[in-house]
This record gives C-alpha cells, structure tokens and sequence, in this order.
C-alpha cells in the first residue's frame, strides 16, 4: 500500500474556473460538485486555488462582492502540487505539514487531477500517524 501512486486515488474530474470569473460562479461550481475547492486554470495551466478558506479570509472578511470580484484575485497562487505517481505516504505527509484539505496532481507539467482528504485511504493514514506526531512534537519545539 505503501507504494501506491497518488494516481490511483485521485478524483477526476477536477473542478475549474478561469481567474477572472467571479467569487460567485466558482462557489456555484463548488456547490454544485459537492467540493471546497476549485482549480483556477489559465487555459490548461493551473495558475491557482480558491477554497473555501479563500472565500471566507479573502473575500467576506475584507468586504467584497463575490458577484463581481475575480476569483483570480482571491486564490491562492501557484499552490503547492504533487506528482500522480508520487507514493501516498508522500501525499499525505505533503497535505499534513501544509493543512490542505486538497493538493493538484499533476503530470509532466500538467494538471491531471486533485487529490482530497477524503480520497485518501484511512488505513496509510493509521500507519503514519505515529510519525506525522513526531513531525507535529518536532515543529513547535524549533517553533
């Protein structure tokens, strides 16, 4: 297990919107597909994020409209992506020291899916917690 690649457990397809949509259209998308994240795309280039912690710490707390402000103005930009034949262990040891809830997978350069807290297999998790609690214990002794 293991050894798994990331691509095995990904979800496709993943949820996109261009940066000068509004905060509004990928809300709906998001609403729409059940999901707290959309990948903002430049063509085919993944340029950013927009979670919902975007949405909340970026747009309604500093005011805006989300009817009228870019999404590409409330992302977050250049995210931190993963390779889809990194093993799992890694994937979930990126998403844990970074608080992601979703990490892009990419391939060759491109965006080939998304991986949630919810693709990944409890069972990885189980094994490394031990581990991923030192990581924690660690940390705020240098903090």
């Amino acid at each position: 297990m293991p050894l798994r690649p990331v691509r095995e457990i990904m979800s496709q397809p993943t949820v996109r919107c261009a940066p000068d949509d509004t905060v509004r259209e990928a809300c709906r998308r998001m609403a729409a597909n059940r999901c707290g994240h959309v990948l903002v795309c430049d063509g085919e280039r993944l340029v950013g994020i927009f979670t919902e912690r975007d949405l909340v710490n970026r747009v309604v707390a500093e005011g805006h409209d989300p009817a009228r402000f870019p999404v590409g103005k409330a992302m977050t930009i250049d995210p931190v992506t993963i390779e889809a034949d990194a093993p799992i262990r890694e994937a979930i040891r990126v998403m844990d020291e970074g608080s992601f809830r979703c990490l892009p997978v990419v391939e060759n350069g491109g965006l080939v899916g998304v991986l949630t807290a919810r693709d990944l297999p409890y069972e990885e998790i189980g094994r490394m917690a031990r581990m991923l609690e030192e990581e924690h214990i660690f940390a705020e002794r240098l903090w």
